[in-house]
């Protein structure tokens, strides 16, 4: 791996560079780790000789945090019974193992971990592992949870432990807190400000809610599509059907049997946008997710004709204005973390 692709990776991951902890004594490691995640017992397994080496990250968005963490040998993390707090952990490299209650998973960048409030926690991670473990509020989580599902809740909200980071969530998920650690990095004073930070927090709670799997997400599909006029619900699997081919509203409207004034009420009651926003935010979403899974040989250009997409001046300001960064910065920073993940 070169050192370009080690710097790539590494920026990509780390929530704080500004504020890059580092400490020599277990004691100290303790206490660095323990101010932005949570209280623990660090038990060293076998150091094989290393010298005791921790380096740490963190960034608080109020009802959530960031935390980077790396030690330079194999630890055993007693968490305990974290009551406040989901961890949502993404293994950067290396592997572990986390335990929560009388489940257990390996953890790798395959995977992300998710841990339920109230569970004997055990986190293990060997010498080369690095993590990326946001905090998220338990009590935002769930009142957030109560308000789309209009009542009270009759059981604990529960995640799955291990979700696959193939999936939509994973794929979103790493995206989210990449885009994150990097405008820490390279804006820092963007995150200055609390409601920025705030915003940030939201949409990492949406995102787990929406996306994650738990024990709530078929009632909570079934509330929001019972919410929906069914002529929007159709409308929505038109368009991500034919996404590519879409080019007017009113052909969407004679599709589903409805009138183009009554579907853009329709989608504004139910998004808050017009159905032509929505069909650009779709076509953001399905282009950041292309670039993600681009091989070598593909363009920017290519995969947005792929997606329908003829202005490619106006679409590249919306990508950057909804992710963040503009396509091209997107492709190459896919292949560069997806070179340096074959280099490990």
């Amino acid at each position: 791996m070169t050192s370009e692709m080690i710097a790539t990776n590494v920026v990509s991951y780390i929530p704080n560079p500004q504020r890059l902890g580092r400490a020599r004594t277990l004691h100290d490691a303790i206490t660095l780790v323990s101010g932005s995640a949570c209280p623990h017992r660090l038990n060293p397994v076998d150091r094989y000789g290393r010298t005791f080496t921790c380096t740490a990250s963190a960034l608080e968005l109020g009802d959530c945090a960031l935390m980077y963490v790396q030690y330079g040998f194999d630890v055993a993390i007693e968490v305990g019974c974290v009551e406040d707090y989901f961890l949502v952990k993404s293994t950067v490299a290396g592997e572990g193992y986390l335990r929560s209650g009388q489940r257990s998973v390996v953890t790798s960048p395959r995977s992300i971990a998710i841990t339920c409030p109230g569970e004997q926690t055990e986190i293990g991670m060997r010498a080369e592992c690095r993590h990326l473990t946001a905090r998220i509020s338990r009590q935002a989580l769930e009142k957030n949870l109560v308000e789309k599902l209009g009542r009270r809740l009759q059981d604990e909200l529960r995640f799955d432990l291990q979700v696959p980071v193939e999936s939509t969530f994973g794929q979103g998920w790493q995206e989210l807190l990449a885009h994150i650690c990097q405008l820490s990095a390279r804006a820092p004073a963007i995150l200055e400000a609390p409601q920025m930070r705030r915003q940030y927090a939201r949409t990492m709670i949406e995102m787990l809610l929406c996306q994650a799997p738990h024990n709530y997400s078929t009632v909570l599909r079934s509330a929001q599509d019972h919410a929906t006029p069914w002529y929007v619900r159709r409308a929505r699997e038109y368009i991500r059907s034919h996404l590519p081919e879409i080019r007017s509203v009113a052909e969407i409207a004679r599709s589903v049997g409805t009138s183009t004034r009554t579907l853009q009420s329709g989608f504004r009651q139910a998004y808050g946008k017009t159905p032509a926003e929505y069909i650009r935010a779709a076509r953001v979403q399905a282009l950041h997710d292309l670039l993600l899974s681009a091989g070598p040989s593909q363009s920017v250009t290519g995969l947005m004709e792929n997606l329908g997409i003829v202005n490619f001046g106006r679409y590249a300001a919306y990508y950057r204005q909804f992710i963040g960064e503009t396509p091209s910065m997107t492709l190459r920073r896919a292949m560069a973390i997806e070179c340096s993940r074959q280099h490990m």
